[in-house]
């Protein structure tokens, strides 16, 4: 079963749950999902804990009763020996980040170039670039990561709780940023020199991008 279906599962069966259990149970999902076990594992481990919950309210028995005084105490052992991810995992994210987006700059640069080069045998344009357009380029590229990232999580499936609601100043923030680089990138892109880089230098840096992709950020 998918992680989406079972949230399905899971919601249809916290309608059947009397308002303290659905509350105490919410709780306990918003604990899970916010830990480190992985989001699979995570939806199996809530859909057994809801029909164990509902086999027990059927009894007569609440949700404290049931899993004890506080929500996230059910599934501390299992959140606890998950491993703490690497302190270099955030850096890799903001690296990763940059690279991807300036490796398919440089690639849709060498194919223009070369194509330009072939059709009216000057690569035009797409053989100069300013210095400014390649940092606007690995800059805004995690601008719009984490403008998207907060988009995603204010999204929830169905009626599933949230652990806090859309941050509407930090989108405004972002929205600023990326407003104010576009009206400076004109007047800061004639501060910055111009490099001159053929299609073909283009296309290594391309393909060198693709190999850090794969060898570094992307290894198994």
């Amino acid at each position: 079963m998918k992680a989406k279906e079972m949230i399905k599962e899971n919601n249809t069966l916290r309608e059947q749950m009397t308002p303290f259990n659905r509350s105490y149970f919410e709780d306990m999902i918003i604990a899970m999902r916010a830990s480190r076990v992985d989001s699979i594992q995570a939806e199996v481990l809530l859909l057994d804990a809801a029909k164990h919950l509902l086999k027990e309210q059927s009894k007569g028995k609440n949700a404290k009763q049931t899993f004890g005084e506080k929500p996230e105490d059910y599934f501390k052992e299992i959140m606890n020996s998950i491993p703490a991810r690497p302190v270099r995992s955030k850096l890799n994210y903001y690296l990763m980040i940059p690279t991807v987006a300036l490796t398919c700059f440089f690639g849709i640069l060498a194919i223009a170039g070369l194509l330009s080069e072939w059709i009216s045998g000057s690569t035009g344009i797409f053989s100069k670039i300013s210095l400014f357009t390649i940092i606007a380029v690995g800059a805004g590229s995690i601008i719009l990561i984490e403008l998207l990232m907060k988009w995603i999580h204010s999204l929830a499936d169905d009626d599933a709780p949230k652990p806090k609601s859309f941050d509407i100043k930090g989108l405004g923030i972002y929205i600023g940023v990326v407003v104010i680089a576009i009206f400076a990138g004109t007047f800061l892109d004639t501060l910055f020199p111009i490099i001159t880089i053929s299609p073909w230098v283009s296309l290594i840096l391309g393909l060198v991008g693709g190999g850090l992709l794969k060898f570094i950020f992307f290894k198994k």
